[in-house]
């Protein structure tokens, strides 16, 4: 863990924050898309372990993370002020695939890790996926819409009440658009039931989905075996050192 300054903290939409973090351009040369940071910034045992957040966008020295204050942890950061100091990890975890003729599915702060994969594929490191569906309960939690809006990949936003673009749930869009044009897989990452409905979907479509899980971690050096991914064959996955991002195929989504 290295020590290193907020140069942002700024609220995006009721609950969600973007925070910039001054790590130096050795430090993102490093980074891929689909990774993530540990962060810490207080001195007591409570919270006990560092929090992990999805790599949002990176710019020349500067690292982004788009984070949902959830409990101790978040609400703390949430206070936090530029010119302060956190402890950061190196990066964590692996990288997305790299997929081809693909749509990326985010639900609410889900679309965090999205922002970097977007950056990282108009500079030509990944494959430009094919649209971005991106849903919320209400348009005032589509967080860093206008951020998403300023790449070339049509995006389409989805809100359960209809308060801006399409509304309806996510799942129901994919299948009306889905249906006419298939592509080759899904990339998509969200609260878990809309995870379970979008591999259920892919199933159903014969599309190959991916998903981006979370759970609990505290090494994140698979020592400790506080995120284990139950698998359908019977056997474990460890998040920190396999994941975050799984073939949903794999996942036994009833154990999860």
């Amino acid at each position: 863990m290295q020590k290193v300054k907020i140069i942002l903290n700024k609220k995006e939409a009721p609950g969600i924050f973007l925070m910039g973090l001054d790590v130096g351009k050795e430090y993102t040369k490093k980074c891929s898309p689909g990774q993530f940071v540990r962060l810490k910034a207080w001195d007591s045992f409570d919270p006990l372990v560092p929090r992990p957040f999805t790599i949002h966008a990176v710019k020349d020295e500067r690292l982004y993370i788009l984070y949902q204050v959830r409990g101790k942890g978040t609400r703390f950061l949430c206070r936090m002020e530029p010119g302060e100091e956190v402890e950061i990890s190196p990066p964590m975890g692996n990288a997305f695939p790299q997929l081809k003729d693909y749509v990326l599915c985010a639900g609410g702060v889900g679309s965090a890790g999205f922002g970097f994969l977007l950056q990282e594929a108009e500079r030509g490191s990944y494959p430009l996926p094919k649209k971005f569906y991106y849903a919320a309960r209400t348009g005032e939690l589509l967080a860093r819409a206008q951020f998403f809006q300023n790449f070339s990949v049509p995006l389409a936003l989805i809100t359960e009440d209809g308060s801006l673009g399409k509304k309806g749930l996510i799942t129901d869009v994919l299948k009306e658009e889905l249906k006419e044009e298939r592509p080759g897989a899904i990339l998509a990452c969200g609260p878990l039931p809309m995870l379970k409905a979008v591999a259920k979907l892919g199933e159903e479509l014969g599309i190959k989905v991916h998903v981006v899980l979370e759970t609990f971690l505290a090494c994140g050096e698979g020592f400790c075996m506080g995120c284990v991914i139950p698998l359908k064959n019977g056997k474990y996955a460890y998040l920190c050192k396999t994941g975050p991002t799984f073939p949903a195929e794999e996942i036994d989504f009833e154990r999860l």
